[in-house]
């Protein structure tokens, strides 16, 4: 006799046999989506099977599903013909499309989607694990990040827009007047807009967008920023960035005049008194000691002796799946020396338990298992003796 562990996206049990499960001590089930019916139901409950499962979806016998990872777009007269419809990504409802979403049997999306508005309330049929947004019925869907400029606006050939996430208007040397002549409208999340740009274009912008001011001459930057004195002479004192912005250079910091980041500041800690005399607007501020090391967004680390010695003042271990500590740690080296935030486990002995409790801020869970119980814990994905383990996007059982 021997366990089964299925690692899947989608795993469909409504096929589920007496046969596949009877040879099984456990069967374990870790999937985004489970598909089942009455006869998969009643086997579960008779057999060892464990589900660890984020949506359950009751599917008929004889209903077609269909899998879709990423962008999926649902446009009129493209029916479900009844079929059982899963999204691991972006589900977009074009304008005119309700009825093509009403002819599937059900529609699950993991992720977000996009809905004309006249769709709210109305498709009992969808369910969405995630952000789900309306945009105004017969609106083109522009990209997020997008700039509307003099080109595009004499290039537009729809008089309504709609953006998820942010649409910047920085281009003072567009023709306003026509904007307004067309009557067209602009709907976003949020809306970045140069100063003397706000008044001329206020009543093309769909009032629920949240609206941000910038100064006139602001340039756009997309992807992460590294502020250094280069950048000034490229783009200029006044900067929207779409990402993440890093500032550790004083002089190029002296220079900015402004400055807009999607995403987080990270700023040395002995530059913050110039950053609080910039105008500035910033998702989240994060204080970085350039004399502590930094470790970051990692799917697993293992810090021992050898990484503190490399860096005298500390370590900060920030946004990592899986931490593990050496045992030749100390608990007053733990504390004196480590700063770990915003990660999942963080794995240590009995004898640094307490020490890892006192610094360690936003950890789901730390754990003292040994090897043998923490590989079990992260789903056993590279087997044990005895084990038939399956990792598949889409697993029938």
């Amino acid at each position: 006799m021997k366990n089964k562990l299925i690692n899947a996206v989608v795993c469909d049990a409504r096929e589920v046999t007496e046969q596949s499960l009877e040879g099984y001590d456990k069967v374990t089930v870790n999937a985004a989506v489970l598909i089942t019916g009455k006869r998969a139901r009643e086997l579960f409950a008779k057999h060892h099977v464990t589900l660890n499962v984020a949506s359950v979806a009751d599917v008929p016998d004889g209903v077609e599903v269909k899998v879709v990872s990423g962008r999926h777009e649902i446009a009129a007269g493209t029916a479900g013909d009844g079929a059982f419809l899963i999204v691991n990504g972006k589900l977009i409802v074009e304008d005119g499309a309700m009825d093509d979403v009403k002819s599937y049997s059900r529609i699950l999306v993991n992720g977000s989607a996009f809905m004309p508005m006249s769709c709210k309330g109305r498709l009992e049929n969808v369910s969405v694990n995630g952000r789900t947004a309306y945009y105004p019925d017969g609106a083109a869907i522009l990209d997020a990040d997008t700039q509307i400029d003099g080109l595009f606006i004499a290039r537009a050939a729809a008089d309504s827009y709609y953006c998820p996430g942010r649409l910047f208007f920085l281009d003072t040397a567009m023709d306003a007047d026509a904007v307004l002549k067309r009557g067209m409208r602009f709907s976003a999340r949020t809306l970045i807009v140069a100063e003397s740009l706000e008044k001329k274009l206020i009543t093309a912008f769909d009032e629920g967008s949240k609206l941000i001011r910038v100064p006139d001459g602001a340039s756009l930057i997309r992807g992460d920023l590294e502020l250094k004195p280069k950048t000034i002479r490229k783009h200029g004192t006044k900067l929207c960035v779409c990402g993440d912005v890093r500032i550790g250079d004083g002089e190029a910091l002296k220079a900015l005049e402004y400055l807009y980041a999607g995403g987080t500041v990270s700023l040395d800690k002995a530059l913050e008194d110039d950053f609080d005399e910039l105008e500035s607007e910033y998702e989240k501020l994060k204080l970085v000691d350039p004399a502590i090391g930094s470790i970051s967004d990692r799917p697993a680390v293992k810090v021992g002796k050898a990484t503190l010695s490399r860096f005298p003042n500390g370590v900060r271990i920030e946004d990592c799946a899986k931490v593990t500590l050496g045992e030749e740690l100390s608990p007053d080296e733990i504390m004196d020396k480590l700063q770990i935030v915003d990660c999942a486990i963080v794995r240590c002995t009995v004898e640094q338990e307490e020490a890892v409790h006192m610094i360690a801020e936003d950890v789901a869970r730390i754990t003292t298992r040994n090897e043998d119980e923490d590989e079990d814990l992260t789903g056993g994905l590279f087997g044990k003796a005895g084990a038939e383990v399956i990792n598949a996007v889409e697993y029938k059982l």
